[in-house]
C-alpha cells in the first residue's frame, strides 16, 4: 500500500502487515484491545491528499483511497477522523512528537472521539512491536514462486521503500502492479525486454534498485532492492539521477529525453533503453500512487 509522495504510508503498511499476518484468533485479540475505527486524511508536502481507514473494531482491516469515500468503502463508520500532514504522522510514529501536542498546535485536526486520538502513539508503538516479532513479508530465494506465478515473495514494499527517497515509493508502486498483475507484467516484459538498474541520489547517498523486465521474470523478481551485481543480474542500462528528478519523471513533469539533454539523467550502457522507462512508469501507475 505504499503511496508515492506519502512517506507515512509505510506506517499503514506496517499495520496492514501485522493484521494480515496474525492468526484469526490473534487478530481478534488485537482488535478487542482497540475497539475503534480510525480514518486518516493525510496531506503531503505538495498539498495532495490520501485517505486511509483502519478497522480495529470488527474484522481488523485496512483500506485506502484517493478519496474519503473510496477509502471508506466496505468499512465500518469511523469513530475518529484525523487530518494530519505526512511529515507530522511520521514524527508521531517515531516518537518525536505527540498527537496531543500537535493537536494543541493545530497541526492535527480531530473529529469524533478525542480520547482515541490521544491513544494513537501507544497504538502505533504496539503494532511496531508486533511487526518486529513477525516474519518479514518477503520470502527466501528458495521459496520464490515459479515462473508465471503472481506471488511477489522476493521483495515487498517494505524492502523497496527507503526513508528520505520519495522515488522509492514510485518503485514500490511498480512492484505492487507488476508483482500482482500477470497481464500487465507480461505486457511490460514483452515490450521492454531489458533489465534496468536505477541509481537515485538522495540524503544518504546513492541507493539502487533493479527493474527486471526481461521475459521470464516473475512477480517475485520483477523488482529487487540493490544493484544488478548484488542480485546477480546483468543490467542493460544503469540510470543515474536525483531522487526528486526521478519523481518528476514518474509524475510526467519532465520527460526522459529532456532530463537526459539537461544532464539530470545520466546513463551507463544502452542509452536507447532509457527511453523505455517512461512507458514502464506509465504502465505501473495506479489509483493508489498519486504523485
Amino acid at each position: 500500500m505504499s503511496i508515492s509522495g506519502f512517506t507515512s504510508s509505510a506506517i499503514i503498511d506496517q499495520l496492514t502487515h501485522v493484521l494480515t499476518s496474525l492468526s484469526a484468533e490473534d487478530r481478534k485479540k488485537e482488535v478487542s484491545k482497540t475497539k475503534a475505527v480510525y480514518a486518516f486524511e493525510v496531506i503531503n508536502a505538495q498539498g495532495k491528499k490520501h485517505y486511509f481507514v483502519v478497522d480495529l473494531k470488527q474484522v481488523g482491516k485496512v483500506t485506502d483511497g484517493a478519496t474519503e469515500a473510496e477509502a471508506a468503502k466496505g468499512q465500518p463508520k469511523p469513530d475518529i477522523s484525523i487530518t494530519i500532514s505526512d511529515e507530522t504522522f511520521i514524527k508521531i510514529s517515531e516518537g518525536k512528537t505527540t498527537a496531543a501536542g500537535e493537536f494543541m498546535s493545530g497541526k492535527v485536526k480531530i473529529k469524533g472521539n478525542m480520547m482515541l486520538g490521544m491513544k494513537l502513539e501507544p497504538l502505533l508503538k504496539r503494532f511496531k512491536k508486533l511487526a518486529e516479532n513477525l516474519p518479514a513479508p518477503s520470502a527466501t530465494p528458495s521459496s520464490a514462486p515459479a515462473a508465471g506465478s503472481s506471488e511477489s515473495g522476493a521483495a515487498s514494499a517494505q524492502d523497496i521503500v527507503i526513508k528520505g527517497y520519495e522515488g522509492s515509493l514510485v518503485i514500490a508502486q511498480i512492484l505492487k502492479v507488476f508483482g500482482s498483475d500477470d497481464a500487465k507484467r507480461n505486457a511490460a516484459l514483452k515490450s521492454t525486454n531489458a533489465i534496468f538498474q536505477i541509481d537515485l541520489k538522495g540524503p544518504d547517498g546513492v541507493k539502487s534498485w533493479v527493474l527486471n523486465l526481461k521475459p521470464g521474470a516473475t512477480g517475485a523478481d520483477v523488482v529487487l532492492p540493490g544493484t544488478a551485481a548484488q542480485n546477480k543480474k546483468n543490467a542493460g542500462v544503469t540510470l543515474i539521477l536525483n531522487d526528486s528528478d526521478f519523481v518528476d519523471l514518474a509524475s510526467g513533469k519532465t520527460t526522459g529525453q529532456s532530463a537526459f539533454m539537461s544532464g539530470k539523467l545520466k546513463s551507463k550502457g544502452n542509452v536507447m533503453l532509457a527511453l523505455k522507462l517512461e512507458s514502464v512508469l506509465k504502465a505501473a501507475k495506479g489509483p493508489a500512487a498519486k504523485l
